[in-house]
């Protein structure tokens, strides 16, 4: 959805060129036998269109179908200043990461074939449009047919256009030039939108059809051998296109001992013998051996599956490998002539410290991603430091001009109201753009939060001491935002940078359009018009011509900064008293707004500039607020207002007060398979209700309990339908902004990875309550999905993994389309797929919404924002879960038992009187893990298989020192069974 203005003076950079055009028949020069083809596609008889694919600024609109031979464009809506867009750059075609280099000779080549008259320009420059080394009939160059020989134009075009005249029907166009510079990353694009800043007239009429073909881009110089370094493409280049290495689907970081594990054998055809498999260690000894389960066709990834069940091998280690008895599934990519044998996994490892240090660098996300300050590199965790380290962006101050109304789009240079400003300076950048959204920012502040009052709650917050967990600086300066966080903990102090910047948001008084009002807060700011990639935030503005703007206030907006002040009060209290009061004041002030303006909604289609973010339901929002506020105060008031909560747009009866719904609806959603996302928060409430059951009655925490659990039960149960075991499901949905009206898609949805994590922490919940492993084994089930265990057969979390997600959407992790650009720092996750294809970069692979399997629905480019985008609301979810199982490990009892801790109904199986730390054997290290527990059991925990075992002693009063004297009476024959109690 981006686009470049282009630099008024490109005059001067414009190489020599020399050209001829055909307009009267159509033909394909044949390419020297000494060019080598600098293009990822030259043709599209395979049915993939990438690398080219299209672009759009809106209002413009243009769509595409890949014909099996051809790409054919629809210029839907053509865009330009008169209809709110900028120019005839508002539709593009466009094909980016060439290479071009000063003194080589190129031949450039296409055919067109147009159902209408019209004009367009192309070029070939760098990303921005800045400095071609070739382009189309500018004024001063050797034209094809237009420009300033303005008597071939058909519609009286403007003479210093500098387009070429497009006939309908067939059209050829071919031209040499030399490059008299260099462009480390360059584009091939086509342009043909509206009436704008370089001609007068839009190029074409709305519904046109302009089909491409036949594209050539030949360096003459360099050969039609790939070398590195030379312009030709390089032929590893799979542009993002995720394809498995392996057909054995595995979590590649690995599995936890105590834990149910599984892999999926995914073929394309079905394998009805149940299959016999080994896991194999790092030297290639086999160690386990078992046998497949044939479940035949999985519907979400489109493949046969075999489940892999390895649940009791247990044994801890490092790069183990399964390989299945299918030896003859081997498969060389045709491109790069690399093999894989499909038969074997990635190396995984099984170990309590699997997930060791993705907390860290999940966390550090938050870090990198704000907003107003300096990003050093004695802060950043992972990757190349030096590089992802820069100068902070919208900062000193981030002065916004606050909108009178809600106004979809605006003109190429701003139109909006400038009357009032205010300074909307900290916070994070929401996503791979620079806005920030209070709604956005409200769940993920919530779920920060969370960790940590869930780790208060078990008993292992102090992880989160200065520097224990995460890497951020202790004190923190930011416009009228300073505090000093040495003391207290790392994750409230990232938490408080974006709470502190939705206190800046808040509506004051003396506001000319909204004063009226006061306290409640601005929906969301950012750019008045889409930027680009590989944008630096600390000076793009003047670049891109844009205008940072604040939206209007809303309800659910005030609500978000509600229930995370709420919250953040009764945490932070013992910690900063005197911001716990403030905190407590704003969220008390804030309600009383919302509920005086309680039916001030968002649009759900302004999404120029920045994420929509709209929202036509609020009472999930209330309940949420007022849930989080009687936690920290007790107030009877906000019970009662909590209390009466039912969710109209609820079908299933299950999102109401005191419960937990696994089918969301209002805003965006309509029967999604989660218990909660940005647009439906109800589930929040809930959950904090769960944490602090102490203001609770019986009845009440009971039904608490009782949905948290039901919910869980539900998420199980689709996992084990599900041939990759994810606990999710797609539903039927609408995009009308980025697909179209009316138009309905069932399948996964957009960031699909942020339910499948959601519902993890549900079912993290659920085995608190429980204790039993088949919620704890739902969470890690999860995770295997995100790390390796589905469709792709790739890690969506970058860095973790041996084949991952590399290249998300984002404006700084930008090297994959220019190298001065950072790649991702590790511990991202990516959105994942998503069956609504919005962005034509996915689509351009020729799938279909209605046929494709959604988890095939991905690929891993920068340019895929709608499958490949990462965002601080899904982001805090994953750390949510990475921290739970950091905390759980150990301690997890194994499958068919039941954690004595929580168990209430006297079950559990001793799998070995005296095996304390559940080896199999009775020895002396049991001995010394019995001690150790008596001497200090929160620093040296037992699992509770272990605690059961231990218990040998006056069986069922617990793990002392007279258990461990009892194991070592055992070992030493002095007595010759356990229990001793039972002698």
């Amino acid at each position: 959805k981006m686009h470049k203005r282009m630099v008024k003076t490109i005059t001067g950079s414009l190489m020599a060129a020399t050209m001829a055009a055909s307009t009267a028949s159509m033909f394909v020069a044949p390419m020297s036998a000494s060019a080598g083809n600098c293009l990822g596609q030259n043709d599209f008889n395979d049915g993939v269109g990438l690398p080219w694919h299209t672009c759009e600024t809106q209002p413009a609109d243009v769509s595409f179908e890949l014909t099996g031979d051809a790409y054919k464009v629809e210029i839907v809506n053509v865009g330009g200043q008169a209809a709110g867009g900028e120019s005839r750059w508002d539709c593009q075609f466009r094909h980016r990461s060439l290479k071009i280099q000063s003194g080589h000779t190129y031949k450039i080549s296409f055919d067109v074939n147009s159902t209408a008259d019209g004009e367009m320009a192309t070029h070939v420059a760098d990303l921005k449009g800045e400095n071609p080394v070739w382009l189309s009939n500018h004024q001063g160059t050797e034209a094809w047919s237009a420009g300033s020989n303005c008597s071939q134009c058909p519609n009286g075009h403007s003479s210093n256009s500098g387009n070429i005249v497009v006939k309908k029907g067939d059209n050829h166009f071919e031209s040499t030039f030399r490059a008299s510079s260099s462009l480390e990353v360059a584009e091939w694009a086509f342009h043909f939108g509206g009436a704008g800043e370089w001609q007068n007239n839009d190029c074409f009429p709305a519904g046109t059809f302009l089909t491409f073909d036949n594209m050539e881009l030949t360096c003459e110089t360099c050969g039609d051998a790939y070398t590195e370094g030379s312009c030709n493409w390089d032929p590893t280049n799979e542009l993002g296109v995720v394809t498995p290495r392996s057909d054995v689907r595995v979590n590649q970081v690995g599995y936890l001992p105590n834990l149910v594990k599984e892999a999926s054998y995914a073929t394309d055809t079905e394998i009805s013998t149940p299959l016999k498999f080994e896991i194999q260690d790092a030297s290639g000894k086999t160690v386990y051996t078992g046998t497949g389960k044939p479940i035949g066709k999985d519907a979400d990834s489109g493949e046969y599956i075999q489940i892999l069940d390895f649940t009791d091998f247990t044994t801890e280690g490092a790069d183990y490998v399964i390989v299945v008895d299918d030896t003859s599934n081997v498969q060389t990519n045709k491109k790069t002539g690399v093999t894989y044998d499909m038969y074997k996994s990635h190396p995984f490892s099984v170990a309590t410290t699997a997930y060791d240090g993705m907390l860290r660098d999940a966390l550090n996300y938050y870090y990198q991603n704000r907003s107003g300050c300096d990003i050093e590199s004695a802060y950043i965790t992972s990757g190349d430091k030096e590089n992802l380290a820069h100068t902070g962006g919208h900062a000193p101050t981030d002065m916004a001009y606050v909108q009178s109304k809600w106004q979809k789009s605006y003109a190429g240079e701003f139109d909006g109201d400038k009357t009032y400003s205010i300074d909307c300076v900290g916070g994070w950048y929401d996503a791979g753009d620079h806005g920030k959204y209070v709604v956005n920012g409200g769940i993920s502040v919530w779920t920060l939060q969370n960790i940590y009052e869930w780790s208060v709650a078990q008993g292992t917050d102090s992880k989160f001491d200065d520097d224990q967990t995460m890497a951020i600086p202790q004190k923190y300066s930011v416009g009228k935002n300073t505090f000093d966080g040495t003391g207290s903990p790392d994750i409230l102090d990232e938490a408080r940078v974006e709470l502190e910047w939705m206190f800046n948001m808040m509506v004051d008084s003396k506001d000319p359009y909204w004063g009226d009002m006061e306290n409640m807060v601005y929906h969301k700011m950012h750019d008045h018009k889409w930027t680009g990639l590989a944008t630096h935030p600390a000076d793009y503005q003047d670049s891109w011509g844009t205008t940072r703007i604040v939206k209007p206030p809303s309800t659910a907006a005030t609500l978000n900064m509600v229930a995370c002040a709420a919250q953040a009060a009764r945490l932070w209290e013992g910690i900063d008293d005197t911001f716990a009061a403030e905190c407590l004041a704003n969220a008390k002030a804030g309600y009383e707004a919302a509920l005086a303006n309680d039916d001030v909604f968002a649009p759900l289609d302004h999404a120029i500039g920045g994420g929509a973010y709209g929202d036509n339901y609020v009472g999930d929002d209330f309940y949420w607020a007022a849930c989080e506020l009687y936690a920290t105060t007790g107030d009877k008031t906000y019970y009662d207002d909590l209390s009466g909560y039912k969710n109209p747009n609820d079908t299933t009866g299950t999102d109401k007060a005191f419960s937990l719904t696994t089918s969301l609806g209002g805003g965006e959603n309509n029967g999604s398979f989660s218990s909660f996302n940005w647009g439906c928060t109800a589930g929040l409430g809930t959950l904090c209700l769960y944490l602090n059951q102490d203001i609770l009655s019986e009845t009440d925490a009971a039904a608490v309990e009782d949905s948290i659990l039901a919910a869980a039960d539900k998420y199980i149960a689709k996992r084990d339908e599900q041939g990759m075991g994810i606990p999710y499901q797609g539903t039927t949905f609408e995009d009308p902004i980025n697909i179209g009206p009316g138009i309905k898609v069932t399948g996964y949805e957009w960031g699909s990875n942020s339910f499948v994590v959601n519902n993890a922490i549900v079912m993290a919940y659920a085995y608190d309550i429980d204790g039993t492993n088949k919620y704890a084994s739902g969470v890690t089930g999860s995770m295997d999905y995100i790390l390796g265990r589905n469709a792709n057969g790739v890690s969506y979390v970058t860095g973790y993994g041996e084949y991952t997600t590399q290249r998300p959407h984002h404006r700084y992790w930008s090297y994959e389309l220019d190298k001065a650009f950072p790649m991702a720092p590790a511990g991202v996750m990516s959105g994942g797929p998503g069956q609504g294809l919005q962005d034509p970069y996915v689509a351009g692979l020729g799938y279909d919404r209605e046929t494709t399997p959604p988890q095939l629905c991905y690929v891993d480019s920068i340019e895929a924002w709608s499958v490949n985008e990462v965002t601080i609301n899904w982001n805090a979810p994953f750390a949510w879960v990475v921290s739970f199982l950091e905390d759980e490990a150990a301690s997890i009892p194994a499958p068919g038992v039941v954690d004595p801790t929580t168990d209430t109904t006297g079950g559990g199986e001793v799998t070995l009187w005296g095996d304390a730390n559940v080896d199999g054997q009775v020895k002396m290290d049991d001995v010394i893990k019995v001690m150790m527990y008596s001497a200090n059991a929160a620093k040296n925990p037992i699992t509770p298989q272990g605690l059961l075992n231990a218990d040998c002693y006056q069986n069922g009063d617990g793990v002392d020192t007279s258990d461990a004297l009892s194991i070592q009476k055992k070992i030493t024959q002095v007595i010759s069974v356990l229990p001793e109690s039972y002698l």
